[in-house]
């Protein structure tokens, strides 16, 4: 058997197995953590055409409202299956084997996964100990061999959003430097600041999106790209037969004709408020909450952060541990309506009483 030494070695878990989804408390990946109502969901499989199982789907509707959304022409859109296969394509298109890329550490890990399979070299920018970034460090990893940089606003596991002036000095590092500039924006709907407006002049950037967050959809696997009219039409050969698939295509339709991220951000932002004060008021070290849809919890050591997660576990309410530094002795709780997350908080208290004030110490 013929294996490519580089993706045998590679490394893949299945995450999130096992949870109940019927009866338990989703926090552990940053979906819409709310199941919708009944009428919703009805609503949305109402939508479905009696062609979406035998008919090869004409998604080219979706392309015109994902261009009407973003005030561009369908042209300047290319939809994928989430924000990662974008990731695979601009990946495969613009790297080659020789090539370098950067990536944000600690970010979104599929960014390390989808090079490493690619067998493409990269380079870390990598967050201080204070979750801040230094153009000065950025600076010091390129090199000749540069060819994309990768930049997830607001970042995540660390939330962390680039100001205006940081933006500007980056643009100007990529173009004197023919980089290409891409921003991941998958938890933009949140509080944050887009680029996508500033395709027409920056030839050499693009911006992705996904309908997993926000408007929570995850289990449709829908994402696109925002880029120059040539960009677009060069990562779009990757595709496959179609983009996606007649059922994701018309919930994404559904979707947007109703605008369902507004009342889900509305959640979210409730939700934020109420356990960034029920932190506040018990001394808890928090990082987070305001720019996307989850937020750090800080524990005296990472014995700890796994203790929790297997405690709460057992209840069937699911976070996320298991960081690399500096988040080692993080948890991340993903943020939903105030009744989901008082239920979480409920069960941290009762932990924190059992095992923090009894067994550890700060």
């Amino acid at each position: 058997m013929l294996f490519k030494d580089h993706q045998n070695k590679l490394v893949r878990l299945q995450t999130s197995q096992n949870r109940d989804l019927k009866n338990g408390i989703i926090l552990d990946r940053n979906e819409r953590a709310d199941s919708y109502n009944n009428l919703d969901f009805k609503k949305a499989l109402n939508s479905f055409s009696i062609n979406s199982f035998n008919a090869t789907p004409d998604i080219s509707a979706l392309y015109k409202k994902i261009a009407n959304l973003h005030k561009v022409k369908t042209d300047n859109i290319y939809i994928t299956q989430g924000i990662t296969e974008c990731m695979s394509h601009v990946i495969f298109s613009f790297l080659n084997k020789n090539d370098e890329a950067i990536i944000m550490h600690p970010s979104y890990p599929m960014y390390d996964v989808l090079l490493k399979l690619h067998n493409i070299k990269y380079k870390l920018w990598k967050f201080s100990n204070k979750f801040d970034l230094r153009l000065s460090d950025l600076k010091k990893i390129i090199n000749k061999k540069t060819k994309v940089l990768f930049l997830v606003n607001p970042n995540m596991p660390i939330e962390y959003e680039f100001s205006s002036k940081f933006k500007n000095e980056i643009y100007k590092i990529c173009k004197k430097n023919n980089i290409l500039l891409v921003y991941d924006e998958a938890y933009y709907h949140f509080g944050s600041v887009s680029e996508a407006n500033k395709i027409r002049k920056n030839k050499n950037l693009i911006v992705m999106r996904t309908f997993s967050k926000a408007w929570g959809l995850s289990g449709i696997r829908l994402g696109y790209m925002i880029a120059d009219k040539k960009l677009c039409e060069y990562v779009s050969k990757c595709r496959t037969l179609v983009e996606t698939n007649s059922l994701t295509y018309q919930v994404a339709l559904w979707a947007i004709k109703n605008k369902i991220y507004k009342e889900h951000v509305k959640f979210v932002k409730q939700g934020s408020k109420y356990i960034r004060n029920k932190f506040s008021s018990n001394g808890d070290r928090f990082h987070g909450g305001e720019k996307t849809n989850f937020i750090l919890l800080q524990l005296p050591n990472q014995k700890l952060t796994k203790n929790l997660v297997s405690w709460l576990s057992k209840k069937k309410i699911y976070i996320r541990a298991n960081f690399p530094k500096p988040l080692e002795n993080y948890v991340r709780v993903s943020l939903g309506s105030s009744k989901k997350l008082s239920i979480f908080y409920n069960a941290y208290t009762k932990w924190k009483k059992k095992y923090i004030n009894h067994k550890f110490h700060y």
